[in-house]
């Protein structure tokens, strides 16, 4: 039996709904389901989460012994079958493939190039790195070449990050907030306030909260916008397309924040997708569990991402009394598998969603596509469409982007708004083909009296 069957199966026998699972390990229900309608496998990054929540040892689900026996013995004989290669990606498989296939000098090569290039090499494994090789050595921040004073530049930066970033939290949670809803001389700053207004959503709460959970790694401190003292100029570089926060602490402590996005000539532009699996420091909201004598435990943080709070459980490494160190990349996936989590929603029946390219990055995903609303469900279609690589895929997302339009139930009046607050938002945007995406929307919505 496939690892995905048995935890469905063992989900039905302790009636627990495949929706009530996914709140309970923050798993993705379309992950889920695909376990049981695909055939797929968990990832070796969710067997943890699912034990704990299941009380199970990973031998239980590895376990392929259906004759009911459960001695020791029997069990940790049944290990042998598992393949090792379930732990691989297809694309970690074909790294493995090519480096045995190599000599010895090009093994080395590949060995010292990887240890370079990354920040967080794992030397538990029993690597035998060459020994021409730059020393290594490790610090809080991760295991890095030693090469220019790198940990002391890298830990002064971490610290000035968690100040920023605490900073920023205790002034969120001060009743002296307002905004400055001033319009830039650009005239291109208003349409992230244009959003919340079109959605519903109150602005200054919405800045609170979003500010109270931010993570040091989501920012920069942009200190030639700060004109006088007290003041901050944070960029979030975390959305697909950058926002700048700008809070003037006074001697009161009250705070004003402007939100506008990071344009240059008046184009934002998307970030560059990220490739490397970096830590990165967090603050956790809670500690779900811990490994005893171990750094090692799950932890649950909060994510604003558009209109919408994500909650995140995560494993993490015990950094300091405050804080933990995560794996970027398993932030970034649990993010994308609620943006692909609500994109097969809005597929009609008829649409062969398994044809569609999914979100695999974030940079992929704007900010306004966290939502269930309908502005945030076309901004999500948008950047589906945009993302795919053949033109059957493209005609199937553009076919899925139309019939949503088509069929949205509101007044021409609030079609009109729509589109409206659609176009303003993507005033700011790099894409050359969204005028026309903008213009087969407007055509579906039918705004024409």
């Amino acid at each position: 039996m496939q690892i995905g069957e048995k935890i469905i199966s063992i989900l039905k026998e302790r009636g627990i709904s495949q929706k009530e699972f996914s709140k309970m390990t923050g798993i993705a229900e379309s992950t889920i389901c695909d376990w049981k309608r695909k055939g797929f496998n968990p990832s070796a990054g969710k067997i943890n989460i699912i034990c704990k929540t299941l009380n199970l040892s990973p031998v239980d689900l590895f376990d392929n012994n259906e004759t009911g026996t459960d001695s020791a013995d029997d069990k940790f004989s049944t290990t042998a079958n598992i393949d090792p290669c379930y732990y691989l990606s297809g694309d970690e498989k074909q790294l493995i493939e090519l480096f045995r296939k190599g000599d010895s000098s090009f093994q080395k090569r590949i060995l010292s190039y990887i240890v370079n290039l990354f920040s967080d090499v794992d030397l538990s494994s029993n690597v035998n790195l060459p020994s021409d090789n730059n020393e290594i050595i490790t610090n809080k921040i991760g295991i890095i070449p030693e090469t220019k004073g790198n940990n002391l530049k890298s830990e002064n930066d971490l610290t000035k990050k968690k100040n920023l970033c605490k900073r920023l939290r205790r002034l969120a949670k001060l009743e002296r907030i307002r905004l400055d809803e001033s319009e830039h001389a650009s005239g291109l700053n208003t349409h992230l306030f244009k959003y919340l207004d079109y959605v519903g959503i109150d602005k200054l709460e919405y800045i609170k909260k979003y500010i109270e959970h931010i993570q040091p790694f989501m920012i920069s401190e942009i200190i030639s916008q700060e004109k006088f003292e007290n003041a901050i100029c944070m960029l979030d570089e975390y959305y697909r397309i950058s926002v700048y926060i700008r809070v003037n602490a006074t001697k009161g402590e009250e705070i004003i924040v402007s939100s506008h996005e990071n344009n240059k000539n008046g184009i934002a532009r998307r970030n560059p997708i990220n490739t490397k699996n970096s830590k990165v420091y967090v603050f956790p909201e809670t500690i779900t569990s811990h490994i005893a004598d171990s750094d090692l435990y799950t932890i649950s943080l909060f994510i604003t991402r558009g209109v919408t709070n994500l909650p995140i459980s995560i494993a993490a490494h015990k950094y300091d009394d405050e804080g933990f160190l995560v794996n970027l990349k398993d932030i970034e996936r649990a993010l994308t598998e609620t943006a692909n989590s609500y994109l097969q929603d809005l597929y009609t029946a008829d649409l062969d969603y398994s044809q569609i390219e999914e979100f695999y990055s974030l940079q992929q995903i704007s900010f306004t596509s966290y939502g269930t609303d309908a502005f945030s469900s076309i901004s999500l279609l948008i950047d589906s469409l945009l993302i795919q690589m053949n033109p059957f895929s493209r005609q199937v997302a553009d076919s899925a982007l139309c019939i949503f339009c088509s069929t949205i139930e509101m007044t021409n009046t609030g079609k009109k708004e729509l589109l409206e607050t659609l176009r303003e938002r993507y005033k700011v945007n790099s894409v050359k083909i969204l005028p026309e995406i903008l213009t087969r929307i407007d055509i579906n919505l039918n705004t024409i009296e």
